[in-house]
């Protein structure tokens, strides 16, 4: 299952002549192509997958409704004989303006003469509602990730060091079928706690230590993302104090997510709840993000973000504190927005786990 006919009525109603589509990401998405060198065509009625001849047999058994052609000199020259052989030669085409290199757009204008118009389109827009296929996709991604954390966790200990405890979780995730890490594994501890993005590192993960987990499993190309805060050893009355405002905060986020939420909105639930209690630098980035075939995709949950959530879009809860230099700690899941509510993707405990306790 692809999304060529979701984009063949998209470029019906924007009135468009077509789209070009380049991206891996957007490939896969709208074709199913998984290959590395893919150029496709899409119009109203048609779709062509133009590739070289490493991927012919594959773009023919991925690119279901797609017309497949091996190129043989260039692709813009296959990119000319399929405008003549289907008479397409004027009209207003949509392209990856945020992946298209400028190179390779310079060349499509010489290309094609000055009766051909280009749009720039942001095609994760389309992306964001996701299929039933895609759901079960992201649900098998998530499992994953939720079930090494769990293999990890007795394998923790003091004076290991942050890449060891990485590479342990990565490990246990590709066990279980992750491709790869859904980005660079963030493990942050003690006073790198404080570190939004703090990626591994060689500290050494002392006894009292907040470590901070935030890290993904990819599955058939859908990421996961969830992230986790645990100490080590015994937690101090300030990391009480600090997880539980963050805990409750992402709590209530969570509880928030439902069809016709704003992004803004779903954040200042998070945002007001830490800032009564005396935080509000200290939580100094969006509540959520979008997660797909990209990491980071549409929709946002931000204080400017004003997209109205619908069913079936994916959406990240993830409030944090960061004192600078001192401490800090986040709790993430991934959410699926429902038209009455909301379904958890991730399911690690969120309670307080004081390793070795």
């Amino acid at each position: 299952m692809n999304g060529l006919n979701l984009l063949q009525q998209y470029i019906k109603e924007q009135e468009l002549t077509g789209v070009i589509l380049i991206s891996p990401i957007n490939l896969h998405y709208f074709a199913g192509f998984t290959g590395t060198i893919g150029f496709a065509i899409i119009t109203q009625d048609k779709a062509f997958m133009i590739t070289d001849f490493r991927y012919t047999e594959q773009a023919t058994k991925q690119c279901e409704g797609y017309t497949v052609i091996q190129y043989e000199t260039t692709v813009m020259d296959t990119l000319v004989d399929i405008f003549n052989e289907h008479h397409i030669h004027e009209g207003l085409f949509g392209i990856e303006g945020k992946q298209m290199p400028v190179d390779t757009y310079e060349t499509l204008c010489d290309t094609l003469d000055e009766r051909f118009n280009f749009t720039s389109i942001n095609f994760a827009k389309l992306r964001a509602v996701k299929r039933e296929d895609e759901l079960d996709l992201l649900r098998k991604a998530a499992k994953i990730g939720d079930d090494a954390f769990a293999a990890l966790l007795p394998q923790l200990k003091v004076e290991m060091t942050e890449n060891e405890a990485r590479i342990i979780l990565e490990s246990e995730m590709l066990k279980r079928g992750s491709e790869e890490p859904s980005f660079a594994t963030i493990v942050a501890s003690g006073n790198r706690s404080s570190m939004p993005h703090g990626v591994a590192s060689d500290k050494v993960i002392e006894a009292g230590d907040f470590v901070t987990f935030d890290f993904g499993a990819v599955y058939k190309g859908y990421h996961s993302d969830m992230t986790r805060t645990i100490v080590m050893g015994p937690a101090s009355e300030l990391q009480k104090k600090l997880y539980g405002i963050v805990l409750e905060a992402q709590k209530r986020g969570v509880a928030a997510v439902r069809a016709g939420i704003t992004g803004k909105e779903l954040d200042a639930v998070c945002r007001d709840y830490i800032k009564e209690h005396g935080y509000t630098k200290e939580f100094n980035h969006g509540t959520g993000h979008g997660v797909g075939l990209e990491i980071h995709e549409e929709p946002v949950a931000n204080t400017k973000s004003d997209t109205v959530f619908t069913e079936n879009m994916i959406i990240t809860v993830e409030p944090g504190i960061y004192i600078t230099g001192t401490i800090g700690l986040r709790i993430e899941d991934s959410v699926i927005v429902k038209s009455d509510g909301y379904e958890v993707l991730t399911h690690s405990p969120k309670e307080l786990i004081e390793i070795g306790i």
